[in-house]
């Protein structure tokens, strides 16, 4: 078993989680080593992580079951229902410009106290007095944590119900379907998730050996070198660290509803969540298949990569042979990941503590288990293709 050999080499220092729903059904439900590895406390079938920037996915499906619901619209301004937000320039910005990150809203520049993440009347204040960083929708660059409060602000104006997004997600996905999965986790639940921690400088370089192409090193030391979005975003907030020191340990964090970062649960969880929502059960056929489609694939000048983008996903194609399948969902700091693959019907979660040098598209301990998973897919496709072919 390909996982169990990440673990032999070293390269799960800590635990993880896989899971993996194949036409609709669960056929791989996995979990190992240590969800504290200096407390030896290991990681339960029970046992949640944070997903990093894999929530982004999920908080993407609140806004599209709005938008199924006819709350909103992906081409609708903010302003028509946040005129305070058109300051400086952003009455022209779109929920789309928000999902594909072309909003010029990179990070926010006023510094965020932990008081002022826990008041949303206060976080509307900061984004509202935020000038864009680009003209609106000319250019695409990650918004890695902003993203996450302005979304949340989004759900609150349009929900009829005005619901914080993690209080929507509950009541509306989560809790109807079965989903252990949480955007603000309640905090006498924390004891069950899994303790994170950073590579050592000998692993990071162990892992650079391994895979130089990992990473694109020299765009991440010259943003550094300048100051640019990638240092700004890491300076603020100062209390949500997880590269130059770890702060993301700490509980009282694990109760914000920040749909960027910050989401709590099982890969289980994620990757049921992503099978029914193939099967329609969160979002209606239609909007499924919107989902489906990119809305621009340009190159981010905040990540230094090009990725196809929007509505909050990301797109990523697996080739194999004359087959392309592609895989829809979000990575994570760390090596996290949630996927689905509609033509396959094929959702997988993927929940790692022991963080790696990768973005999860990248990180050594995802790759091969994307294969993996790839590889027994192509078997089965062969194997109902002789099927039907002796038929």
């Amino acid at each position: 078993m390909i996982r169990v050999e990440n673990f032999a080499k070293n390269w799960e220092r800590d635990g993880a989680a896989l899971a993996v729903y194949y036409k609709g059904k669960p056929v791989v439900d996995l979990w190992g080593g240590f969800a504290d590895l200096a407390s030896e406390r290991k990681w339960k079938e029970d046992t949640m992580s944070i997903a990093f920037s894999s929530t982004k996915a999920v908080g993407a499906l609140c806004i599209a079951l709005l938008i199924d619901r006819g709350n909103l619209q992906f081409n609708e301004k903010l302003v028509n229902f946040w005129p305070e937000f058109g300051k400086y320039g952003k009455d022209v910005i779109t929920v789309e410009m928000i999902m594909a990150h072309t909003a010029g809203l990179a990070h926010l520049d006023e510094p965020i106290t932990f008081e002022d993440a826990q008041n949303h009347e206060r976080m509307s204040e900061i984004i509202e007095n935020q000038k864009p960083h680009w003209n609106p929708g000319e250019k695409t660059g990650y918004h890695a944590v902003a993203y996450g409060w302005i979304v949340d602000q989004i759900v609150r104006r349009v929900d009829p119900k005005k619901r914080s997004i993690g209080t929507f997600f509950r009541e509306e996905i989560a809790v109807p379907n079965d989903i252990e999965f949480y955007i603000g986790l309640p905090l006498e639940m924390a004891h069950r998730v899994a303790r994170l921690s950073r590579t050592t400088p000998w692993q990071r370089f162990d892992e650079i050996l391994s895979n130089p192409k990992a990473i694109d090193y020299m765009h991440i030391a010259n943003d550094m070198i300048n100051k640019g979005f990638l240092y700004k975003m890491g300076q603020n907030p100062t209390w949500l660290q997880s590269v130059f020191k770890m702060t993301l340990n700490n509980p009282d964090l694990y109760t914000l509803e920040q749909p960027a970062a910050l989401g709590i649960g099982t890969a289980r969880a994620m990757a049921k969540l992503f099978d029914l929502l193939m099967k329609g059960k969160i979002v209606s056929p239609e909007m499924v298949k919107k989902l489906s489609i990119p809305f621009k694939c340009d190159f981010d000048i905040v990540t230094g990569v090009t990725l196809p983008r929007g509505h909050g996903l990301t797109y990523v194609s697996e080739i194999r042979g004359n087959d392309t399948f592609t895989l829809i969902g979000h990575a994570g700091l760390g090596g996290q990941n949630v996927r689905y693959d509609v033509e396959n019907q094929l959702s997988f979660g993927y929940l790692s503590n022991g963080l790696k040098n990768g973005f999860g598209n990248s990180a050594r301990t995802y790759v091969p288990l994307k294969n993996a998973i790839y590889d027994s897919i192509v078997k089965f496709r062969e194997s109902d293709s002789s099927s039907s072919t002796l038929q």
